[in-house]
């Protein structure tokens, strides 16, 4: 698939997991089947406006809203990094997340040097 299907479903698993909603969760709450679900978080199904739109209402989330995260540059990679640290962090509990962020924190520190 191309690179907007898979921005598209990495957003939709990232606001899933923000929401702390599983994926059979969302796909009762958007009205669609939970494997659709993994398949458009993995990138393997290119959905209709009108799936995304349930999704995003379920999510809570405007199309405005959650197309202006992706970008229009598609084809970049440049805030793919960004989404993956945030996906891993939303995995860990509090305690984790800060011990990250003061190891990143020193490592930034240390690079300014």
């Amino acid at each position: 698939m191309d690179s907007l299907v898979k921005s598209v479903g990495l957003q939709i698993r990232i606001l899933r997991k923000s929401k702390k909603f599983s994926q059979e969760e969302l796909a009762f709450k958007a009205n669609v089947h939970p494997t659709y679900i993994g398949q458009i978080e993995r990138g393997e199904k290119n959905l209709t406006i009108s799936s995304l739109n349930q999704i995003t209402n379920a999510l809570e989330v405007n199309l405005a809203d959650f197309f202006s995260v992706i970008g229009t540059n598609y084809d970049s990679t440049e805030n793919l990094p960004y989404r993956l640290i945030i996906e891993i962090l939303q995995e860990i509990d509090i305690d984790e997340q800060k011990q990250l962020f003061e190891i990143l924190k020193k490592i930034v520190e240390f690079k300014k040097k």
